[in-house]
């Protein structure tokens, strides 16, 4: 999957200031340069999968919404709320949450 660092990093930027939230404050916060996050957020540096959670967790962002490309239309088959509370799960539970779902399709219960 060839990722679009430029879109990353525009999505972050955006995120970041609806929050209100300086480069300064994210770096210190962090403990990367702002330098980096400058970088990062133009497009002109590959973001480390570390770095990248971290990110996420600091601006309360999913890290499927930073990735999708229309996060306007999250999931198509589900919505936004379901997909998180799924994703928090391990697999034991997700796997058991599929199987419901297809037994709950197949008899029509709704």
């Amino acid at each position: 999957m060839n990722m679009d660092f430029s879109n990353i990093g525009k999505r972050i930027q955006t995120t970041r200031m609806e929050n209100k939230i300086s480069q300064k404050e994210m770096a210190d916060f962090l403990g990367i340069s702002m330098n980096y996050i400058s970088r990062l957020e133009n497009g002109k540096t590959k973001i480390e999968l570390k770095t990248f959670i971290k990110i996420c967790d600091f601006l309360n962002i999913s890290i499927y919404d930073v990735l999708n490309e229309k996060s306007d239309n999250i999931i198509r088959y589900m919505d936004k709320e379901l997909y998180e509370l799924i994703v928090k799960c391990n697999l034991e539970k997700q796997k058991f949450i599929c199987n419901m779902v297809k037994l709950l399709i197949k008899n029509q219960v709704v």
